[in-house]
């Protein structure tokens, strides 16, 4: 198992570097695996130095020894998903869905809506496999709050810092009636995309 990060890269500046520095070096304290600053900031001045035009994908990769692999992709443009709703499968060590890891075979499926929206025992709307959620409900924007039950993302925590994501619990059926509604609108919030359009297959 290794730890790593999504960035977007824009013109050789990282967005949110400093949120996904703080998030892989906490995931490697709890799961005690060695990181160090030095190989951290190397390896992002080797990256910006290497593609300083365009915009990329960037998936930087902390293995247990302590050394950084990294991949770099173009970013296509993609403004809009669809997605299901399915049950979160229950998982017994809860490191696995707080943290980024290469575990995540909970987040898989058949891909026939690009998005899979989990929800937990209780009824609770929690993410998207590849992001957190945003709410749309009259003029203010909300997510899941967080009780360890969820990935916390890097846009997500800017987001709410800068007052502009407020901390509230969906129920599914709550969330499918407003739906129906159409009292609600969904969006993906990822470090990646940034903010993109939901439409749920209900």
């Amino acid at each position: 198992m290794q730890l790593f990060e999504t960035l977007r890269l824009d013109s050789g500046k990282f967005s949110r570097l400093m949120y996904h520095y703080d998030r892989i070096k906490h995931s490697a304290n709890q799961f005690q695996m060695t990181f160090e600053d030095a190989q951290w900031n190397k390896t992002i001045s080797e990256i910006k130095g290497l593609y300083f035009t365009g915009t990329y994908r960037v998936k930087i990769i902390l293995h247990s020894n302590g050394i950084f692999k990294y991949e770099v992709a173009e970013l296509p443009q993609k403004d809009s998903f669809t997605a299901k709703i399915v049950p979160s499968p229950q998982i017994q060590d809860k490191r696995v869905l707080t943290n980024k890891t290469t575990n995540r075979d909970h987040l898989a499926h058949n891909h026939e809506t690009d998005l899979i929206l989990l929800y937990d025992k209780s009824g609770k709307i929690l993410e998207f496999d590849i992001g957190n959620i945003m709410i749309k409900e009259g003029n203010y924007y909300y997510t899941p709050a967080y009780n360890e039950d969820f990935l916390k993302g890097c846009k997500r925590q800017e987001l709410i810092e800068k007052g502009k994501l407020i901390e509230k619990d969906y129920s599914l059926t709550d969330f499918k009636q407003k739906l129906r509604r159409n009292q609600i609108q969904v969006f993906l919030i990822n470090s990646l995309r940034e903010v993109a359009d939901v439409v749920i297959n209900l």
